[in-house]
């Protein structure tokens, strides 16, 4: 079982395709990004830093920075590098912050830096450059890893109390003030308080207090974004596995509303049906595992020729499948669509043919019905009080009747695709491929309709 190293929590395998592998990834994904963004809100920060100390102390004290601040970026840089997508590497944004809050405390403490070289060391704590620290903390909050808020937090602690004890032990140091008592002692303590060599660790103290607070809050924050994040690769998780069932648009519009899709309506819409001629013979002839195989390999090729005219795959039934175009909101090429698909869907057998003739296996045959008029939608469901748990979208009528009794006509007259004469008028341009078959009575049916192929 691969672990992380030290303190670090365990990685347990994960299955691939299982729904936590999944979410994995996709927080993988988003931690990615959130490590290179941090590498550059890095960046950005140190050069605002600098930008600040030219506009504030004049050129040459930014210059005189410019080498740490360049040491700071290139500290950020050099971990996005060493670590990018590599899980064996995961201490080094941990030794990044370490190495960050050592360097910001060599800057802001070090004798001589943040202050005249003639005063005494201690007045380097009273200077406003305690709050630089807190970038750090800031800065990890946006790995979205309580953890790494929290260990910056620490490194700014440690930095600053190891800091302040090096001072306090420096020579001519002072940590006491004479008792008040009376007016004259309380001139003497005010006097020993301005004392340059003066240190007041109860500053120091709430300093380090007031860090720790921040870091925890911080902190929170951080957990809060990541649960957030989280919660947002479950939904991605769960729109994927709804979209093996359920068409894309359909997906798009069921996570779009908390409630059934509406109320029932009727708009022209158009409808088409594929099957597999001749798939009982098939069927007959191979075992019940190659026919199971051969119907996932046809309603995959007819799926994505439905999905990639913008359809929506209505139900698969048996060797067949439903697929209907101006749902569930009207499309003004509804028409265009669903004739462009029932071409692709005939290409496809045919590409398909050449590569079973390949390999020995038996010929296979698609029948496609398209027809176009008023549909009636909406949500079906057990129960007469609306309470039902499932619901499903259901498209009916005379139409789908129509496209359903097309595709059982192509068996007939021996073409893979017929479409009606609305289907036709429909088009917003008649492809040259469109031969009329005349009128043909359709079972079930009293008339008739003209029928065209494609071919």
């Amino acid at each position: 079982m691969a672990t992380r190293r030290g303190w670090l929590p365990r990685r347990l395998p994960l299955e691939p395709g299982s729904s936590a592998a999944i979410v994995k990834a996709v927080l993988e994904s988003h931690e990615e990004r959130n490590f290179r963004r941090l590498t550059i809100a890095r960046t950005l920060v140190f050069v605002a830093v600098f930008v600040w100390l030219w506009l504030n102390y004049g050129w040459w004290v930014a210059a005189d920075n410019a080498l740490i601040l360049g040491a700071f970026i290139a500290n950020g840089i050099v971990a996005y590098t060493l670590s990018a997508g590599r899980e064996d590497r995961l201490w080094v944004p941990y030794a990044v912050v370490m190495v960050d809050a050592v360097l910001l405390g060599f800057t802001l403490v070090a004798p001589g830096r943040t202050y005249p070289d003639a005063w005494p060391w201690p007045t380097v704590l009273r200077q406003p450059s305690f709050l630089y620290f807190l970038l750090l903390p800031a800065i990890a909050a946006l790995s979205f890893r309580p953890v790494m808020v929290l260990w910056s937090t620490f490194c700014v602690a440690v930095v600053w109390a190891a800091a302040t004890a090096f001072v306090v032990h420096s020579p001519g140091a002072v940590t006491s003030l004479p008792e008040a008592g009376s007016p004259v002692a309380s001139t003497t303590q005010l006097m020993a308080y301005l004392d340059p060599y003066y240190v007041h660790l109860d500053d120091a103290v709430v300093r380090v207090f007031l860090t720790i607070l921040i870091g925890l809050i911080l902190a929170y924050g951080a957990y809060r974004a990541r649960q957030l994040m989280i919660e947002q690769a479950e939904v991605a998780r769960q729109r994927a596995n709804l979209a093996r069932y359920v068409a894309p648009n359909m997906v798009e519009a069921l996570t779009a509303i908390d409630r059934p899709m509406g109320e029932v309506r009727t708009h022209d819409a158009a409808v088409l049906f594929a099957d597999i001629k001749g798939f009982t013979a098939l069927a007959e002839a191979g075992s019940p595992g190659e026919a199971m195989q051969l119907l996932r390999a046809f309603h995959g090729r007819m799926a994505a020729c439905v999905f990639r005219h913008g359809g929506t795959l209505d139900k698969f039934i048996g060797d067949g499948l439903m697929a209907t175009f101006g749902t569930p909101e009207p499309q003004a090429d509804a028409v265009d669509r669903a004739f462009a698909c029932g071409l692709d869907m005939v290409r496809s057998i045919e590409d398909w043919q050449v590569s079973r003739a390949a390999s020995g296996e038996p010929a296979i045959g698609v029948g496609i019905g398209i027809h176009f008029g008023p549909v009636i939608m909406g949500d079906i469901g057990g129960g007469e009080d609306g309470l039902a748990q499932r619901f499903e979208f259901a498209v009916i009528g005379d139409t789908v009747n129509v496209a359903s009794r097309l595709e059982r006509l192509t068996r007939e007259l021996a073409e893979p695709l017929l479409v009606s004469d609305r289907v036709v008028q429909a088009l917003s341009e008649r492809p040259t491929t469109l031969r009329p078959l005349g009128s043909q009575h359709l079972d079930g049916r009293s008339g008739s309709i003209t029928v065209w192929t494609a071919r």
